[in-house]
């Protein structure tokens, strides 16, 4: 071939390429179905009015003023878009433009938790590989044990532990295959936070109504409001007049109550330290909360505090 036709056809061969990844990617992002939890941001083109913020509730649904309750789950937010559109045409009688941008991708999320740098609830477009998973919670803090990762899979009324040596496939890049996450995984990173109750571990576990349930870094000691602070803080929901810290005492554990609204009213001489192997259960103002009892988490707790049993306290409990 000719060197200047050659040449003048390589500018064209370079600048297709980014092109057709660029449609494969908006393919991927108008694909996406919504599902509750999701978070979503409305935009009305000339009506900065009329922008959102909504979560999608439990029930598909979403609230959008003005025109009250509709459908999402189930809908691409192209088509969710759309019908907003047909809508707010009527209530503002001439011809709209509605975007729907998906901020947050709750509905297909899972935990991480364990001895990673950021316990918690992670959401994604498309459900990530196991080790991309962890990378998102900022990585496995020294000492974590990666041969011996569980994921926790919640099928119908029971759960089910599956072990992944990821360890091994960092390493050799070969190995057990890594189970493949669905929506509501859990990931359980063992280390030195893994044995809650155990006087060798490190660690306090934070349950009930705070932002990032999970397991804490203690080391000597921590005071009470250093590690509610660490997970993320207390809910909205959340009654700081009802703290209870299980720690053991002798050959058992006790229960003890601290009321840390009457702390902020009044103050306290000393710090209220806790120790490893604590846990930490923050109560609920809610109603539907009230009806938990103790003796579940005395029974559960009771002779262990793996961090299996700490994961189904913390389902029943704040569910």
């Amino acid at each position: 071939m000719n060197p200047a036709v050659r040449n003048m056809l390589r500018p064209v061969i370079v600048f297709a390429l980014p092109a057709v990844l660029l449609w494969a990617g908006a393919a991927v992002a108008e694909d996406y179905v919504l599902g509750p939890d999701d978070v979503i941001e409305v935009s009305v083109w000339l009506h900065r009015e009329l922008e959102r913020t909504v979560t999608i509730d439990g029930s598909g649904m979403i609230t959008y003023p003005p025109l009250g309750e509709m459908q999402a789950a189930g809908l691409t937010p192209r088509q969710l878009g759309d019908r907003l559109a047909e809508r707010l045409g009527g209530f503002l009688r001439q011809t709209v433009a509605v975007t729907v941008t998906v901020t947050q991708f709750m509905s297909r999320s899972v935990f991480v938790s364990g001895a990673v740098a950021r316990p918690g609830r992670y959401g994604f477009e498309r459900i990530p590989g196991l080790i991309d998973a962890i990378s998102q919670a900022g990585g496995a803090l020294p000492g974590a044990d990666l041969s011996r990762v569980q994921v926790v899979r919640k099928e119908g009324e029971t759960r089910r532990s599956i072990d992944a040596d990821v360890a091994s496939t960092l390493r050799d890049g070969v190995g057990v295959q890594l189970p493949e996450l669905r929506p509501g995984d859990t990931i359980v990173v063992p280390g030195a936070l893994a044995g809650v109750a155990s006087a060798a571990g490190d660690g306090v576990g934070v349950l009930g109504e705070v932002n990032r349930p999970g397991l804490y870094p203690v080391g000597g000691g921590q005071d009470l409001w250093t590690v509610l602070a660490a997970a993320g803080g207390i809910s909205p929901r959340g009654d700081l007049s009802n703290v209870n810290v299980i720690t053991r005492q002798g050959a058992g554990q006790v229960i003890l109550k601290v009321n840390l609204r009457d702390v902020l009213a009044h103050g306290t001489r000393a710090p209220f330290v806790l120790r490893s192997g604590d846990v930490v259960f923050v109560a609920s103002t809610a109603t539907t909360a009230a009806g938990k009892t103790w003796a579940v988490l005395q029974e559960v707790l009771g002779t262990s505090g793996d961090v299996l049993r700490l994961l189904l306290v913390r389902d029943v409990l704040t569910r």
